[in-house]
């Protein structure tokens, strides 16, 4: 088998990630809106806004630019744009992948006791040149493990 070939690419804002989000805050929003239509307001209402807002905020920070994942035959490296992080050595997990997009669990290996896993969104639109090398490596990967 041959191995699959080195690539480069952007951890940043996925197209089906944004659609995700949009839809489970659209819904959301639309439940607390008929509860509050429904109902007279309580303090539970209170309490599910502040939830929605808080999540809406999470989940609007998992949408920001992460870096970049690379891979150059042998290991993969994610490369922080942020400056919050040094650059880490990691595996790679497939978790969903809907063929223009993959969800990928990154398990860096420095410390796999106490580091968390970081999930990753990678849609094709980030660079579509790329993507067929990306999805030969992650899945050479796998098979390899």
């Amino acid at each position: 088998m041959h191995n699959a070939p080195s690539v480069s690419y952007p951890v940043w804002r996925c197209a089906f990630q944004r659609g995700c989000f949009a839809c489970l805050l659209f819904c959301a929003c639309s439940v607390l809106g008929a509860w509050l239509a429904l109902q007279p307001l309580q303090s539970t209402m209170v309490l599910s806004a502040v939830c929605v807002w808080v999540a809406s905020l999470w989940g609007w920070k998992s949408l920001q630019d992460i870096g970049t994942l690379s891979w150059d035959g042998q290991v993969w490296c994610l490369h922080d744009r942020g400056g919050q992080r040094e650059d880490e050595l990691g595996v790679l997990q497939v978790a969903l992948d809907v063929q223009q997009a993959l969800l990928l669990r990154w398990q860096p290996t420095s410390d796999t006791l106490h580091a968390k896993p970081v999930w990753l969104w990678l849609g094709a639109e980030q660079a579509r040149e790329r993507w067929q090398d990306l999805r030969c490596a992650v899945y050479q990967r796998s098979e390899m493990n």
